[in-house]
């Protein structure tokens, strides 16, 4: 971990690892990032009794942004007059990717169960390749598009609770309609940094979308400490914010750009879906939720269409 945090702090990317060494590092510290990524679910999940849910994404903002701040000192002048030239485009993408997605899915753990909002966020890579066909000319294949409806009948499955009559009489779940909420935004949001040119390395940008992430779920933290019963300050909120904060934060955020510095954007994004294995198992272990046969058959879909989707290439395919 040390030898890959050097190379991000020195600002060298590499596309892909040099030695297999480095790779197997950068693997063991994306693994870790999804570890700690699947217990904020958990965190939060636990604290929903005593902790409101924009509370716990204000702080977890605040404090991944001050965690993270000292690894970027050297660009902070530079940090400076890219947010003052370009504000009212890093604030809009951290009010959507960071603060609302985060928002809905820490209020939609106050409704459904962590299992279930795992599995369904694990859909937005998909989500989002869908927009950007629509909005960047990426062209998908038939058979991409099938996987792609895979994807979503196994998300129908699983917010069905595999029950036919809650899709006819559209009687879902408002924890799992959050979720979908989540899956939108955080999708939009990789459609516009793709999108939006800003000339600064990955984690001094970050850092910056992290801090206005932090100012725009502000109002409703305030709202909360106004309006919500359960402001109060015990060990249950203390635990649950220094958590997500600063292991399932900063530290998470640190690692999975040092993993993408050392093993390159692509490779690096495939193991996100360990965050939804990790989540079912932390959530069957410590707060006790049960598997389902209709969890099984989501993730079977689901599983089956991100490969379909991601292995078949526009290049591979006569359709």
């Amino acid at each position: 971990m040390p030898h890959a945090i050097v190379h991000l702090i020195k600002g060298e990317s590499q596309d892909e690892a040099r030695t297999p060494g480095e790779r197997n590092e950068a693997l063991g510290l994306l693994a870790f990032c999804w570890l700690l990524a699947a217990g904020v679910f958990i965190a939060v999940k636990w604290a929903g009794t005593y902790t409101p849910p924009w509370t716990l994404v204000f702080f977890r903002m605040l404090f991944a942004t001050l965690f993270l701040l000292p690894f970027v000192a050297s660009h902070y002048r530079e940090m400076a007059s890219r947010l003052r030239d370009h504000f009212w485009v890093i604030l809009p993408i951290g009010a959507l990717g960071l603060a609302l997605t985060q928002g809905a899915l820490f209020t939609a753990l106050h409704h459904s169960s962590a299992i279930n909002v795992g599995i369904v966020f694990s859909v937005w890579p998909i989500t989002a390749i869908i927009l950007a066909a629509l909005f960047l000319g990426d062209r998908l294949t038939l058979v991409q598009v099938f996987g792609v409806i895979l994807c979503f009948s196994g998300v129908l499955v699983v917010v069905a609770r595999g029950n036919p009559d809650t899709v006819t009489n559209m009687d879902f779940n408002t924890g799992d309609l959050l979720v979908i909420a989540a899956v939108a935004c955080f999708s939009f949001y990789t459609v516009m940094i793709k999108k939006v040119t800003i000339d600064l390395p990955a984690l001094p940008l970050l850092v910056l979308i992290l801090g206005s992430a932090t100012l725009a779920s502000a109002p409703f933290f305030a709202w909360e400490i106004l309006h919500d019963e359960r402001i109060t300050v015990d060990w249950h909120d203390i635990a649950a914010i220094a958590y997500v904060a600063i292991p399932g934060g900063g530290l998470m955020y640190l690692l999975f750009n040092t993993g993408i510095a050392i093993l390159g954007a692509a490779k690096a994004s495939i193991t996100f879906y360990l965050q939804t294995l990790f989540t079912v198992i932390l959530a069957y272990f410590l707060l006790g939720e049960q598997l389902h046969l209709y969890h099984a058959a989501g993730i079977a879909l689901i599983a089956t269409g991100i490969i379909i989707v991601t292995l078949v290439k526009p290049g591979n395919s006569a359709n």
